[in-house]
This record gives structure tokens, C-alpha cells and sequence, in this order.
């Protein structure tokens, strides 16, 4: 006799008992981190197709937390791609009954700003009008906070990098601007790690080619390495750490502001308004 399956529980049933964490597998968190990485750039589709490959392989009722992603992904494609009011509007609705009862944060995504720019999407779809959706605000598509849940082994991993003599000597040349000699010594440390202590260290390697590329007006090449730096710094930005990572982040995120905004052709230069520097700071033992 074929059993039956166990009816799975609403959005409301789940928020009444404690969450239990979903037990990730390595394929699970390069799906999920993959579909961040999609989302904060605006490929929203690709986010909703990464993401439903996880939410695909877990049948826990904490499994809503995956569709509640989904479909926030869903309303910005109709947005972006249909043009479509209510479909846009539909999957808010839906998205933000299931990721409310996921607060303050779950798998390492922080869920009250996501809820915050729902609201204020909705509103602003509200205030336009499905004939004006076009002029709809793209501020209010939120870059969702990711950091995966802390790993003891890659916090002594960061910290062996850290005080690795190369991946100085590559701070050192960094900062004076020597970039391509800085992406020499940061890609031997790179050859050194597994895992994640190897993106840490390629987010460094990927940085200092950008700016290399920017030097020899290489825009397009430059703005790709910088858009990828970006994605990796930021999930490594809340581990203790002697450089500041947040503060590097924000450095690269000025720096591709103004690269999108010129409107200079390959064969001119950039001046940029700031010095790239690496900043250290004191990390408690």
C-alpha cells in the first residue's frame, strides 16, 4: 500500500513552533549562494531556477523558506521582464507571507529589509498604476544580506591567510598601486587554499585585476572582475578579520559606480575619485 504523504504546513503553521535549521549539503550552498549572486544582479529568472534546484532536493516544511525566495524573484522578473502588474504583485504577496515567518534571518539571509522593500514596492506599484509600471523605482529592489552560517575551520583558514607573508607582500603592493605585481602574490595564495578559503583569497586576486584592467582602460573586463570581487568579499564580510572587508566592499562598489555612470569610450582613461587601499584592523584573539 502506497503511503500517504504528510500534509505539508502553511505560513502560519510553521511560525507557531521553533525553526529547525535545513541540514545544507556543499551542492545546496553553491546552489543557494549562486542564486543570491543572480539576484543582486538583477537576473532574476536564474535566481528563481538556482533556487528551486535546492528547494527541489528537501522536503522539511522549512523548505517554504526556498519558495518564499522563489517567488520574490518571480515578482521582480514580471517587473523587469513581463511588465506585468499583477503578476508582480501576486508573488509579493506570496513571498512575503512565507519569508515573514523566517525573521530576523535564516540560512544567513537577513529577512527584514527583503519584508521592508516588498512594502515599499507594492506601494510604489500602487502609486504608478499597471500603465506605469514602467517607471517603476529600481531603488526598491532590495540586494539581499547574505552571509553563510559561520564555520569554525575556514575562520583558522581566513586567519592562516591572513598572516601568510605573500598575501601581505600583496597588501603592501596593493597600496602602492602596483596592482598586476599585488594579483602575482595573491595568486599564489590562491593556489595554496581548498573551498571556500580559495573564493576568500580569489576575491583579492579578482580585485587587484580589475584595477590592472581599469589602468589600461579596459572597462568591460575590469567592471566584470570588480562585480565578481564584490560578490565574494561580501560573504566572507562578517567573519573577524585583520583587513576590513566591508570597508574594501564599499571601496570596489564606488569604484563600479563609476565606471557604470562614465560615459567614456574603452579607449579613454578613468580617473578615479579615491586611491584603492586595503585598510587593516585589530581582531580580537
Amino acid at each position: 500500500m502506497k503511503k500517504s504523504r504528510t500534509p505539508k504546513k502553511k505560513p502560519e503553521e510553521i511560525g507557531q513552533t521553533p525553526l529547525k535549521e535545513l541540514p545544507m549539503s556543499l551542492e545546496d550552498w553553491e546552489e543557494f549562494s549562486r542564486g543570491v549572486s543572480f539576484f543582486n544582479n538583477r537576473k532574476f529568472w536564474h535566481a528563481h531556477e538556482a533556487w528551486e534546484q535546492v528547494w527541489g532536493r528537501h522536503t522539511e516544511d522549512e523548505r517554504l523558506f526556498f519558495q518564499g525566495l522563489i517567488q520574490l524573484a518571480a515578482a521582480y522578473h514580471h517587473l523587469v521582464t513581463k511588465k506585468s502588474f499583477a503578476g508582480m504583485m501576486n508573488n509579493f504577496d506570496k513571498a512575503y507571507a512565507k519569508l515573514t515567518v523566517f525573521q530576523p534571518d535564516y540560512l544567513g539571509i537577513t529577512v527584514k529589509p527583503i519584508l521592508e522593500c516588498i512594502d515599499a514596492g507594492k506601494k510604489e506599484a500602487n502609486r504608478l498604476g499597471e500603465d506605469d509600471l514602467e517607471e517603476f523605482s529600481y531603488d526598491l529592489v532590495p540586494k539581499l544580506q547574505f552571509h553563510r552560517p559561520g564555520n569554525p575551520d575556514l575562520l583558522v583558514e581566513l586567519k592562516e591567510i591572513c598572516n601568510n607573508e605573500r598575501f601581505a607582500e600583496g597588501i603592501r603592493l596593493f597600496n602602492k598601486g602596483y596592482f598586476w605585481e599585488a594579483h602575482e602574490a595573491w595568486e599564489d595564495v590562491w593556489r595554496e587554499q581548498e573551498g571556500e578559503a580559495k573564493t576568500f583569497a580569489q576575491a583579492f586576486v579578482q580585485m587587484a585585476s580589475g584595477y590592472n584592467f581599469l589602468k589600461t582602460s579596459k572597462m568591460t573586463t575590469a567592471l566584470y572582475l570588480f562585480e565578481k570581487a564584490v560578490i565574494n568579499l561580501r560573504t566572507f564580510e562578517h567573519l573577524r578579520s585583520t583587513v576590513n572587508l566591508a570597508g574594501l566592499r564599499e571601496d570596489l562598489e564606488n569604484t563600479l559606480g563609476q565606471i557604470r555612470e562614465s560615459a567614456i569610450n574603452s579607449s579613454d582613461g578613468l580617473k578615479l575619485s579615491h586611491k584603492p587601499a586595503i585598510q587593516l584592523t585589530t581582531v580580537e584573539k
